[in-house]
């Protein structure tokens, strides 16, 4: 059974050993290793406790194991990661939509990302579309994807 959470700062060390894992691992097919390793280094446990005070994060865990993690910076989807093991199995959906409710319940009505090359495809599943907005991020082109998201008027 998969529960996704509200980030808490004991999960900074997991949450940090699965995002540099899962760029290593993942992201590696579509950027150089050597363009990754900044970012890599960037997502240390330190960080990764301050990020997590100042967006809205979120993890995804099984059987005691943080297996994910979604991060809404503003209405920036940020920081969205899945151990390799776990993608195709329906997680990054359930945090997706998620981090989606929890943006609802801010009143944000767009969602915008700048999406990996890796990642790209499964936000266009998602109903994400592409914005012509591509930017040069510290690996490499990163998508400029954005979603209007439902809003209900009280």
């Amino acid at each position: 059974m998969i529960v996704i959470r509200a980030f808490e700062p004991g999960d900074a060390d997991a949450v940090s050993a699965l995002i540099r894992r899962t760029m290593r691992e993942s992201n590696s097919r579509d950027y150089a290793l050597d363009l990754l390793q900044p970012l890599i280094d960037y997502f240390s446990p330190e960080k990764v406790r301050r990020l997590g005070q100042e967006r809205v994060c979120l993890v995804a865990e099984a059987s005691g194991q943080l297996i994910g993690t979604a991060a809404l910076d503003g209405a920036e989807l940020a920081t969205f990661f899945v151990l390799p093991e776990y993608q195709g199995q329906g997680i990054g959906t359930q945090l997706l939509a998620a981090i989606e409710a929890q943006a609802c319940a801010l009143g944000i009505t767009r969602l915008t990302v700048d999406a990996s090359l890796t990642g790209a495809a499964f936000y266009a599943r998602m109903g994400y579309l592409r914005t012509g907005v591509d930017r040069e991020g510290t690996a490499g082109v990163q998508v400029g994807m954005e979603k209007l998201l439902p809003w209900l008027r009280s």
